[in-house]
């Protein structure tokens, strides 16, 4: 009898909430469905706690408020290499920044004009000493990489025409 009751209040509760969702704009149904799922990760997360597997529940613990925040479908798409906002599957390319020529010379400590040998040479040189295999950053690998490809196309470019 307490489930048949249990069972009829859930019916009642998912009736409310599919008129509610029916008349509310986009904005609202995304935020309720990050609240659901926040609750029933949490909820989930408690279960099984209480059965004793702790480090699964700090991970949907954690889950839970990734999911409150609203970030969690960005961290998911982000872990999964897609792009896009709505996590829509569409792989992308990372931004790139625009550099100049310029900058890319400063980069690699080149004079203008270098040669492709001398770009590689700077270009490996640097690699050598940054690499984030090396304990060197990432970001700064980019920034060496970003700057090769710039001095590379460029001489390419007045080769060329």
């Amino acid at each position: 009898m307490p489930y048949l009751l249990i069972l009829i209040g859930l019916l009642f509760l998912l009736y409310v909430a599919f008129k509610y969702l029916q008349q509310a704009d986009a904005a609202r149904r995304s935020k309720l469905g990050r609240y659901v799922l926040a609750l029933l990760l949490g909820g989930l997360s408690l279960f099984v706690l209480l059965r004793g597997n702790i480090p699964v529940a700090i991970v949907l613990a954690t889950g839970a408020v990734l999911a409150w925040q609203g970030v969690l479908g960005k961290y998911l798409a982000a872990r999964a290499g897609v792009g896009g906002k709505d996590g829509s599957g569409q792989k992308t390319e990372p931004k790139k920044s625009y550099m100049s020529q310029e900058e890319a010379l400063e980069i690699l400590g080149l004079q203008p004009n270098p040669t492709a040998a001398e770009i590689k040479e700077a270009y490996h040189r640097l690699m050598l000493k940054i690499h984030p295999d090396q304990g060197g950053s990432d970001y700064l690998a980019s920034k060496i990489n970003q700057a090769k490809d710039v001095l590379l196309q460029e001489h390419n470019r007045r080769n060329r025409g």
